[in-house]
């Protein structure tokens, strides 16, 4: 078995640097001859751990198939210091993988024990505002802005090991010793995808809002700093989320529309005009002039000026109005709309 550490420094501690890669994790991946831990074996681990603003990445490279149990008792006395692990689709394969390989050298690993956050399947939580053709980690790399020297996936470096394993050929070793070391350091920068995911539970604060050009716009805060920057367009209007704050433009309409009341029990429906008033008012009008208004008929027109309500959202008890009854479109006066609706608006259009 042979071990090689590398350091390096960064400038800046992110948000999701702070919050998932402390002094506490491990970030790690494998390398492996094949999918099966029943018919492959692992030929390599790397990781990586963090002190203030170093980044140390060791990694741990068998020789041969006979170094497996090494490579893999060396990085079970590592993660025993720490409490958590993080990795890129790391629990479906990398954890199982080194689960089952523990199984054949009767070692009783410690990976199950620890807290283990999965990039992958974290980020995928958040493809209603990356809207990523793939999430891949070089796929999310390229979206965060990085390009690595490395054009080799796993697969591709299997024979590469094969043929290193055997002759020794230090071209091939330093090969799939560049793989690894970039999956790794990829992995530590694109931690900050995680702010993406993060952001839609995050607490939003209204900090202000006009009407212009029939639009009204309005700009939230969150308390996370986006690392790139998104634009959605929907039918009903548009945001930009830039750093910490979100700008929404809602397209506005002026227009007459519907508004019905609830208690429509207590009005009457007066026929020849096709209006309603109070039964207490109605009492007096002749019985064939009058009915008891129903739940369509009780309705009041307002001329205004109005957004259109994205569907689920509840607005309280704001009033809501419609072309029609049966009209699944709602609409709320620009008048009634309060920070709180407006909230409620930005945190639909992130997640769908």
């Amino acid at each position: 078995m042979e071990i090689i550490t590398n350091t390096y420094e960064i400038d800046n501690i992110s948000y999701s640097l702070s919050k998932y890669f402390d002094s506490n994790t491990v970030f790690f991946d494998i390398e492996c001859t094949g999918l099966s831990p029943r018919k492959s074996y692992i030929y390599m681990i790397g990781y990586a751990v963090r002190l203030g603003n170093i980044i140390s990445i060791t990694q741990l490279l068998a020789e041969n198939e006979s170094e497996e149990i090494e490579i893999i008792s060396e990085f079970e006395t590592i993660i025993r210091k720490y409490d958590k692990l993080l990795g890129f689709n790391s629990t479906r394969f990398d954890e199982s993988f080194i689960v089952e390989r523990c199984k054949k050298y009767k070692i009783d690993t410690e990976i199950k024990k620890k807290t283990h956050i999965d990039m992958y399947l974290v980020t995928t939580k958040a493809k209603c505002l990356l809207d990523l053709p793939n999430y891949k980690q070089k796929t999310i790399e390229k979206f965060l802005g990085l390009n690595r020297k490395d054009e080799y996936d796993g697969g591709q470096l299997i024979p590469v090991y094969q043929h290193y394993s055997i002759s020794k050929d230090p071209k091939s070793k330093e090969l799939i010793l560049l793989h690894n070391y970039e999956d790794i350091k990829g992995m530590i920068y694109i931690v900050d995808i995680l702010a993406y995911s993060d952001l839609l539970a995050s607490e939003l604060r209204f900090i202000k809002k006009e009407i212009a050009d029939d639009k009204l716009r309005f700009e939230i805060e969150t308390d996370i700093s986006l690392p790139s920057s998104i634009n959605k367009i929907r039918d009903y209007g548009m945001y930009i989320i830039k750093n910490n704050r979100i700008y929404v433009t809602l397209n506005i309409s002026k227009c007459s529309l519907y508004t019905f009341l609830p208690d429509y029990k207590n009005y009457y429906y007066l026929i020849n005009e096709d209006i309603i008033i109070p039964r207490s008012l109605g009492e007096s009008i002749d019985k064939s002039e009058r009915r008891p208004a129903t739940r369509k008929e009780c309705k009041v027109m307002a001329a205004g000026t109005y957004v259109s309500l994205p569907k689920g959202i509840d607005a309280g008890s704001v009033r809501v109005f419609k072309t029609s009854y049966d009209s699944k479109e709602t609409f709320l006066s620009v008048s009634d709309i309060t920070e709180v609706i407006l909230i409620k608006i930005t945190r639909y259009m992130l997640k769908h």
